[in-house]
């Protein structure tokens, strides 16, 4: 039995409440709804396979979204918040080798095997995963609030393709790569490693389940 978590204080961030936050936002919009039902879910699931599966996709999900951000909102930011921007880094690193770990146990590996070595031990790497994810979400939310509350129309209309942009190559690996061609092999291998597992009938009970 895995230990008991705390549960999300409203783990939707302050900038998606705004009006045109589907729109400024697009696929990081969606992307982080997505987070937040993994998150969701593995508070109450204690089904061990639905546990693995949903620790992969929220892997290549958060490695997507703090890639984006890195790229595309961040950036925007570095003169004005240095200090703040530092520590969130160190945040996202941390969290990032504590996801490595979870990649590494679970890629190539069908979801109902992943428990079978070191279980205990995998689950407390989830559990210091979601809590590194929700301290780092809260101090990047501040920063993005901050940030478009000082935009007019046209500055949101180019983060928004910087966003759109940023997106579509964003990283599937918890340690993205520097160009795009290295995100683009590197999310090949994500792709094949998800799909190539040992068993002859994969089962997929956390994606179907935060899919719909």
């Amino acid at each position: 039995m895995q230990p008991e978590k705390p549960k999300d204080e409203g783990s939707q961030a302050a900038w998606m409440s705004e009006k045109e936050a589907s729109a400024d936002f697009g696929p990081l919009y969606d992307e982080r709804l997505r987070i937040d039902r993994i998150v969701s879910r593995l508070d109450v699931t204690d089904d061990l396979v639905e546990r693995a599966d949903l620790a992969s996709e929220l892997v290549r999900s958060v490695s997507r979204y703090e890639d984006t951000i890195e790229r595309a909102l961040f950036v925007r930011l570095d003169i004005s918040a240095p200090a703040v921007l530092e520590e969130l880094g160190r945040e996202r690193d941390q969290l990032r080798e504590a996801m490595t770990v979870i990649h590494e146990r679970t890629m190539g590996i069908d979801p109902r095997n992943v428990h079978a070595s070191d279980g205990q031990g995998f689950e407390d790497t989830l559990e210091d995963v979601v809590h590194r994810l929700r301290a780092l979400l809260l101090g990047e939310d501040r920063q993005i609030a901050a940030l478009m509350g000082s935009l007019g129309p046209e500055d949101r209309r180019q983060l928004a393709e910087d966003i759109a942009h940023a997106f579509r190559s964003a990283s599937e690996h918890p340690h993205p790569p520097h160009t795009a061609v290295g995100r683009f092999i590197s999310n090949a291998h994500v792709k094949l490693d998800h799909t190539f597992e040992d068993v002859a009938t994969p089962s997929h009970p956390g994606a179907d389940t935060i899919n719909g």
